[in-house]
Formats: structure tokens, sequence, C-alpha cells
């Protein structure tokens, strides 16, 4: 009896291992492996009160900020005073940090300056001033330099450190009417920066949790800059025994505190000891931040879960580098009775973070767990039970209620969730006609990292003959970019008595538009690869169902055109040569192209009236036919003699009899065979 009851519980336990939480290794509590004291660049920006310092390069903007000196003084004048907030507490160790300003003198042979750099940290004080043979200014651009000796001290997490240059004396060499000592920061052109050694955050491994066969590796990020310190890094690599981890870890947040997890399937089974380094690019140039810990795990042969680790907290969107997106729009106009229809089915295949936590998301339809952002509480629960949800997997259920729901919060999901402008991409939600939404999970329903599509179907009916801006820029531009680029295709078409005219893409070069015209309507296409969320541009057109601009009326008229100006040039050269005339028939193929390539009726027409003068003034031009060739170019009829005046006269019919007068004397002649 108990072997049975053990073989029942052992059966039991086995069916039930895929489904049971995660357990973690031996050990509780988080490794900290990193960092002490580390090089990095604090780069300057921002202007009047808002001057920061960054180590982010990619904070750096277009263009640089600036304090200008234009006189000579005498006494001392602040240029500026950069602030970098909350430091991460911990020991700045005795260094030399070095400051480079950037400048420019203008409209003078130089500039002789003397100015301190001074660097406080809490109330602690330490400057440099410039050295004699560095206060000499030449004209131009240049870079102003500092070293300045920074001793041992301990910081908390509530220090700051601020960085302040002043002039005390600036006297101009040779000066001209505008002479100006400039200084420059903030832009990747003027990079000021002032480098320096501190804390930047701590490092913590996360003890490993186990699933089946599938190990989760997790490295914690605390540091003063929250979820920036990962998405304006460089890169984050983990590596188990020596071999760097493949795939894309998942990245959550609690707080300022950041968690990367990858899934380590490699595991031999049983109980093994595993070595976990983590190394981190903090700041390219500068030495990598590493650490590492040794961990003792056991892994089972039961299988794993779906080979992605599912976080109990909300995913974040992006790494800092960005998702990759795919749109493709589809757009069809048609007249309905005495309007315009306008009918666009857009695409939008989402991979990498993005396509992770809108999965994720589907799976916490309904979830009351206020740690979850606005966009995702959004979504009630419906018809979704507790079972359906947070089960790993989308149930079809889930899918559905995301679909319903997502008719009245896609503009919201669109704008917050994925930072795309939904007017800009779809139309003004409001005014239209029909909205149907469907996801496509691409034959994957697990919460993993797969792409998703969501696919927006939408009718709108649309003034005749008014300017439509069919699509614009479409991306909201964000600092930490939720998309590292896009691939954009756009088909639109029309019927053969609508016209989608007078097509332009303005303010891209990096888009490629076409336009072609057939009777059968207009065609336009767009492409772009690889664009950047900040590319702009804007694809404006004139919908119409005036049978003037009309692909199938205006064909007619080209063609007919065409054959009028051309008959008209052989009347005119009825006795002159045509030769001239013929050559010029290479002109209406491009009168057709004309066409072909969508330009406007107007131009059609001017066109064609161009090629009609052309042919008309060739055809009056034309030497006129004479002697030989006037002869060859009549008809020639048999003749015969009169019988009285030996008149030869032609026989023009053969009709028979046939009775005509003699061009000589005038008799009447019979011919009667």
């Amino acid at each position: 009896m108990r072997q049975g009851l053990l073989l029942v519980s052992l059966m039991l336990a086995m069916t039930l291992a895929p489904f049971v939480q995660p357990v973690q290794a031996s050990g509780d509590e988080d490794v900290l492996v990193c960092c002490d004291a580390s090089p990095v660049e604090l780069f300057l920006l921002g202007n009047d009160a808002n001057k920061k310092l960054t180590p982010f390069a990619s904070e750096l903007g277009d263009e640089a900020q600036s304090v200008s000196v234009e006189t000579s003084i005498s006494s001392q004048e602040s240029i500026g005073r950069w602030v970098l907030p909350n430091t991460w507490g911990g020991t700045i160790p005795s260094s030399t940090w070095t400051f480079t300003m950037n400048y420019q003198v203008a409209n003078a042979a130089g500039a002789q300056v003397n100015a301190t750099a001074t660097i406080n940290i809490g109330s602690k004080s330490f400057s440099a001033q410039t050295e004699v043979g560095s206060s000499i200014l030449a004209q131009g651009s240049g870079s102003l330099q500092f070293d300045i000796d920074v001793e041992t001290l301990t910081t908390s997490g509530s220090s700051n450190i601020e960085l302040e240059l002043t002039v005390q004396t600036l006297v101009f060499s040779v000066p001209g009417a505008d002479a100006k000592l400039e200084f420059l920061w903030g832009s990747e052109d003027e990079a000021s920066s002032v480098e320096a050694t501190i804390p930047l955050l701590d490092m913590f491994m996360v003890q490993p949790e186990i699933e089946g066969s599938d190990v989760y590796l997790a490295v914690r990020l605390d540091s003063p800059w929250g979820l920036t310190t990962l998405a304006m890094t460089e890169s984050i690599i983990m590596k188990v025994n020596g071999n760097p981890l493949s795939g894309d870890p998942i990245e959550t947040a609690s707080g300022d505190m950041v968690r990367v997890t990858w899934t380590w399937t490699e595991a031999a089974g049983g109980v093994e000891t595993i070595n976990v380094e983590v190394e981190l690019e903090f700041q390219q140039g500068q030495p990598a931040l590493r650490g590492s810990n040794t961990f003792e795990i056991e892994t089972f042969d039961s299988g794993g879960g779906t080979g992605t680790y599912y976080p109990p907290d909300e995913p974040l969107r992006t790494d800092g580098a960005g998702s990759s997106l795919a749109v493709d729009i589809d757009i069809s106009l048609s007249k309905q009775g005495n309007e315009l229809m306008l009918e666009r089915v857009t695409t939008l295949t989402m991979e990498d973070e993005i396509a992770f936590w809108m999965r994720w998301g589907m799976d916490h339809i309904g979830d009351d767990n206020p740690a979850l952002s606005p966009m995702l509480r959004a979504f009630s629960a419906g018809p979704v039970t507790d079972e359906d949800r947070v089960s790993r997997f989308i149930e079809e259920v889930e899918e559905a209620e995301f679909e319903r729901q997502m008719v009245n919060l896609g503009m919201m999901y669109l704008n917050t969730g994925l930072g795309l402008d939904s007017e800009d991409l779809l139309g003004d939600f409001r005014s239209l006609n029909g909205l149907k939404i469907e996801v496509d999970l691409n034959g994957q329903n697990a919460v993993i990292n797969h792409p998703v599509t969501l696919r927006f179907s939408t009718t709108e009916l649309i003034d005749d003959s008014s300017r439509l801006t069919l699509l614009e820029d479409f991306i909201i531009t964000q600092p930490a970019p939720l998309w590292s680029d896009y691939r954009l295709e756009l088909e639109a078409t029309s019927t053969p008595t609508t016209s989608l005219s007078n097509s332009i893409l303005r303010d891209s070069t990096a888009i490629d538009l076409s336009v072609s015209r057939f009777p059968w309507g207009d065609q336009l296409h767009l492409e772009g690869e690889g664009l950047d969320q900040e590319e702009s541009f804007t694809l404006a057109t004139l919908p119409t169902s005036s049978l003037v601009y009309a692909p199938l009326t205006l064909g007619v008229l080209t063609i007919v055109g065409l054959l009028v100006a051309f008959v008209v040039g052989l009347s005119l050269t009825r006795k002159r040569r045509r030769t001239y005339l013929y050559t010029e028939l290479v002109l209406a193929p491009v009168i057709l192209m004309v066409y072909a390539f969508g330009y406007p009726p107007m131009f059609i027409g001017a066109a064609l009236g161009v090629v009609a003068v052309v042919w008309w003034v060739t055809s009056i031009a034309s030497p006129r036919l004479v002697g030989e060739a006037m002869r060859a170019k009549r008809v020639v009829h048999p003749t015969i003699p009169c019988p009285a005046c030996q008149t030869m006269n032609p026989v023009t019919t053969n009709d028979r009899p046939h009775r005509f007068n003699c061009q000589g004397c005038g008799r009447i002649i019979k011919l009667v065979a």
C-alpha cells in the first residue's frame, strides 16, 4: 500500500514539475560583485540655470551651448556652474581630474585669460588655475585645460559634484570691433568635459533561479541614474564558465534598480558549480566594469519553461538600443456614392524588447497590480479569468479581449506604450468610419522574445479635392529610444474614376517615392530601410473624383490629343515632305510617359501643347513637293489619245461605258471596253 501511494505521489510530482514556480539555488542574498570608483568622462550640458554633468555621450545635442565675453574684464566673472546630483555613495580616491573647455576667439589676434576651475564635492573644494603658457589663447578654435588634484573622500548618496569655471582677467590682443571669447559645450562637436574617477554604480549577482533544465542568471544594477543606466550604457554581457550567453536578456525595473536576466540552457544536469561573470561597458573608451561569482546549482531533466525568463515585474520596453519595427501600409481610394472613401490597412511588426513587453502585458490583462504602468492597468479583465492570467502563454480569450479593448485604447497604446503617434500613422481615430484591430502572434503564443504583429484596418470618408496628408513621421523621439530603426513600405492605389493627384514627399532624402498612373488607377509606392527615429517626412496627396484628374479620362484625353495633333500635322503636309513629321513621332511616347509617371493634368496639357506646336511648326516648315516628287505623290491613271486632237486624257475609272470630255478639244470621248 505504501509503495502504491509513493508511486502515485512520484507520478503526480513529475506531472506538475513544469508548472511549479522557479526555485532559487542555495543562498538567498544577492552578492555585490562591483564596483569601486571608476574613470568616467562627464560631459557639460545645458544652459542658464539648467547646467548639468552627464556620463552619457548620447545626451549631447546637435547645437552647442555657449557663453560669450565681448569686452576685457578685470574682476572675477562666472562662466557657468554644472552639477552632477546625487553622486553614488562610496570612496573617491586621490587622483587628478582633467577639465577641458572648448573656446573660440573671434575678431582679435588672441586673448590673454586668467581663469579658475573649481570642483566642489559635498563640503570639499578643489581648484586649479590656468598656467602661464596656456593663458594665451590664439585666434580661432581651441580648448582650455585644467588639471585639478582631488583628495580621497567619501561620498553619500545625497552628495553633489559641482564644476564651476570663472574668469578673473581677460585682455584681447589687437581687438576688432566685435572681438569676443566664446566658451562652447553640450554638442558632439563641442564636447567639453571633465575626466573624473568616482563611484558609478553597484552590481549585484542575483541568486540563480532553476526551472527544470533552464537556469535564469541575473544581475542587478543600482545607480543614481536608474533606468538610464541600462538605456545609455554601451553594452552588458554575461558569461558562464567563460562563454558569453547568447539571446536577448529580459530587463525589469523596480524603482531605480534595474534587473537584467539571461537564460542559460547548457547545464549538465544534477549538481554542478558554475562561474558567472558580468561585463558592463559603461562608457566607450573607458575600462569595462566587471564582476563575477561562483554558484552551486542543481538542474533537472524534467524540461524547462518557455526557454525565456518570465519576470514577476513588468519588463522594460527598451534596453537603450531599441527594438526592430516594420511598417507596411496598403491604402485604396474609391468613390462611395457622392463621397470619397479611403481604406487603409496598417501592419506593424515589432520584435525584441517591445514584443516581449506586449506579450507579457497581454498575459496580464485585468491584473490589478498597482506597480504596473498606467498603459497596462488601463486594460480590464473582461472574460479573462485568474487561470488564464499569468500563465506564461497568451490564451485565445486574452488575445480576443486585447483586440476588443484596443478599439478604445488603441490611440493611448500606440502613443504611450509603443511611442508611435497614432494620428500621424493612422489618422484621427475620432474621424474614422470603421476600425478593426487584429493581433498576430506569428505562430508562437508563449511569452517569449518573439515578433508580434498588429494590424489596423480603417475606413474614412474624406473631402473631395482637399489636400490630404497620407503619412508623416510618426516615431515619438525619446532619449532612450524604443526603436533602433524601422522599415517603412506604403502602397496606395485609386480606381479608374478617382485620383491620388499631386502626390509629394517632403523633408526626406532617406525615403523613396515613386508615382505611376494607368487607366485602371493611380499608384504610389513609398519605401525606406533603416530609418532613424528622428527621420522627418511628410507624404501628401490630392484625392479627387474630378473627371479631369481621373486616370481613365485623362488617359483617353491624352491619346485623343495626340491623335488630333498628329492628324492636323498630316493635313498641313498634304503637299509637303512628311519625313520630318514622322521622325518627330518619338515625342508621342514622351507624352505617354508624362501621363504614366503621374504628373498633374496641367503638366500633361502643357506637354501635349508643346508637342502639338512642334509637330505643326515642323509640318509648315517642311519643304514642298515639286517636280518628280510632286508627280510621284499624285495618283497615276492610264491615258488614251483623243481621236480628233491626239491629246492624252487620263482614264480615272474602270466603269464601262464611260464618257468624258477631252482635255484638249473638249469633244466627248466614249469608252465601251
